[in-house]
């Protein structure tokens, strides 16, 4: 990857791996540096890394591994963040509406909070960042069926959690 390709992935890609770190730890500060430092390596290995899709998979597969190390380093529990999912935007519907909005984006972060490192992991790189399934196992360095049954399990323990704090589909 050339120099303009390397600026343009990392235009296009910053927030998306900023977003993922921050869901994942719960810690935006942590996930700032997280971003920072996946930045680096892809800035020190660009000339392996191919540009567009690549260098997005690669990113993601790298912030990914940085969280890892962070989660093992403080025992790998989270915590509910401060505020990760905020993106949600209520826009301008009327107030009830955006406080229910609001409402259900907090029981989606406690929701994802609950969730072992791994299953987070495989829901919020599979749902929220559109990986392919053989992304998604190579990202978390599991087999294809592995990675799937993890989504899988994933998938429904959210669902439970979500149904219990009332949020309906």
């Amino acid at each position: 990857m050339n120099d303009d390709a390397f600026r343009s992935a990392v235009l296009e890609h910053k927030d998306r791996v900023f977003g993922y770190a921050a869901r994942l730890l719960g810690d935006r500060e942590e996930a700032k540096d997280v971003a920072q430092e996946a930045l680096t390596r892809m800035w020190e290995r660009r000339e392996a890394i191919e540009g567009g899709d690549g260098a997005r998979f690669w990113l993601l597969r790298a912030a990914h591994n940085l969280c890892v190390d962070r989660l093992r380093r403080r025992g790998a529990r989270f915590e509910v963040g401060d505020g990760a999912l905020d993106e949600i935007e209520a826009g301008d519907c009327a107030p009830d509406r955006a406080a229910c909005g609001r409402e259900t984006a907090a029981a989606i972060e406690r929701a994802l909070a609950g969730l072992p490192a791994r299953d987070r992991a495989a829901l919020l790189l599979r749902e929220a960042h559109g990986l392919s399934y053989d992304e998604l196992a190579a990202t978390l360095g599991v087999p294809l069926g592995t990675a799937k049954a993890l989504l899988h399990r994933a998938r429904e323990k959210a669902q439970r959690a979500l149904l219990a704090a009332g949020v309906r589909p």
